[in-house]
């Protein structure tokens, strides 16, 4: 009797094991699954950001990060081949895009940041003190700075833009600005001049001051005395 009811008990006990392991081995598969999931959106949505980058602004990617992307598609396709994840594939995958993929993205957008944003900026100080609406140009700075990092260019700040789709935009509307405040290259350096409190008298010509007048440009233009 009392050998049945031991034997009875280690039966329960390999049947509480099995169902055990079969939780674990389910939580370990929802786990797999919702990484899986993680990463493949965080992936498209670099892959979405880029191709707004250049349909935008021209961005393009150089030839080792489209081969990385290409390669991480691939194997992310490879992770699921089999119908379900594979947990050691993943993590591989996982390595590739936050050793290799995600950080040249950053630099590489950095660098054309730069390259793009650094002419709007020297337009925006030689013009800047001519705009009227001063709170709009700050709002124009703001969101031009605001697309300096890769992470965030994808975020839509008012809900709606994302700072991509801003930074375009800031770009165009400094150029309508220069545009519309029609600058030939003598005003311009006129402008520059003022700007960088280098002007003299003797720079304001009679086409300087017709410029001055049409644009109703006179209450933005001060005289003073050099200090000695």
């Amino acid at each position: 009797m009392l050998i049945e009811e031991i034997q009875k008990s280690i039966k329960d006990l390999k049947r509480l094991d099995k169902v055990e392991s079969a939780v674990q081995d389910a939580e370990k598969k929802n786990q797999n699954d919702a990484d899986y999931s993680a990463i493949v959106a965080d992936f498209w949505r670099s892959i979405k950001t880029v191709s707004l980058a250049h349909s935008l602004l021209s961005f393009d990617l150089s030839d080792d990060s489209i081969e990385h992307a290409t390669d991480i598609a691939n194997r992310l396709e490879d992770v699921v081949a089999a119908g379900a994840v594979d947990e050691e594939e993943l993590k591989e995958v996982k390595q590739q895009i936050n050793r290799k993929f995600n950080p040249s993205l950053t630099r590489e957008w950095k660098d054309y940041y730069l390259r793009i944003s650094s002419p709007v900026r020297s337009k925006i100080a030689t013009v800047g003190s001519l705009v009227q609406d001063q709170n709009k140009l700050s709002m124009i700075k703001n969101r031009i700075a605001n697309a300096s990092e890769w992470t965030g260019l994808s975020l839509k700040d008012d809900g709606n833009q994302t700072r991509l789709d801003w930074l375009k935009m800031s770009i165009d509307e400094v150029d309508k600005i220069e545009e519309e405040l029609n600058l030939t290259e003598e005003i311009k350096n006129f402008v520059i001049a003022v700007t960088r409190k280098k002007a003299k008298v003797v720079d304001i010509t009679p086409s300087i001051i017709e410029w001055i007048n049409e644009e109703k440009l006179g209450d933005n233009f001060v005289i003073e005395f050099k200090k000695i």
